[in-house]
């Protein structure tokens, strides 16, 4: 396999260039640590591309971002999604872009082989993708902002200025996230958001 690794986190990156290259089945791992590297390196011919979420260093895009980028350019491309970013929401996300796996960066690195094989042979690997309830907690754009204005401690006074939105509006959309969410109040909202991956 040849792998390209897109992370962040040099320290994290290199580590699993050397452990990885260890291994018989890996014929080359190549690294893309910042943003440099990211335009000048030739992405292409690799059997997987490893990516992170968070990609702060390297490009404006999230990790999913890239994915889903990279994706409808080469609908045959294999992207692997490996990060410590572990919610539902995120995971979900990947399955519908067409990512081919979910992965922990805290897994065994045997484990870690044994899943690349696996997707490398034709197959997919998603731990918690029958994860009941994701798929009608989706929050629109607008909810999500009034949700974030609410976590930062702004009145609905302040919510309605912000969002361009008169207060009736903002408690109807406070209500629909009550209801997406299967909470009572404002704190329950914010707590369940942030488990699903709304805020970092």
């Amino acid at each position: 396999m040849k792998i390209l690794l897109i992370d962040d986190h040099k320290l994290f990156a290199l580590s699993i260039q050397m452990i990885l290259g260890k291994y018989k089945e890996i014929e080359r791992i190549d690294v893309i640590t910042d943003s440099k590297q990211l335009e000048k390196k030739d992405i292409k011919d690799y059997d997987i591309y490893l990516i992170d979420i968070n990609l702060n260093n390297i490009s404006e895009e999230t990790g999913l971002e890239l994915a889903e980028k990279l994706i409808k350019k080469d609908k045959n491309i294999c992207i692997v999604i490996l990060t410590g970013h572990l919610k539902l929401m995120y995971e979900d996300k990947a399955n519908k872009i067409g990512v081919r796996g979910f992965i922990d960066k805290n897994i065994d690195p045997e484990e870690l082989i044994k899943i690349l094989k696996l997707i490398y042979s034709g197959g997919r690997y998603f731990k918690n993708i029958k994860f009941e309830g994701i798929s009608h907690n989706n929050l629109t754009s607008t909810e999500i902002k009034i949700l974030e204005l609410t976590r930062k401690g702004e009145s609905i006074d302040e919510i309605t200025k912000k969002a361009y939105i008169s207060k009736r509006t903002v408690f109807n959309h406070l209500n629909n996230i009550y209801s997406k969410l299967g909470v009572t109040n404002k704190q329950e909202a914010i707590y369940k958001a942030q488990e699903l991956g709304y805020f970092f």
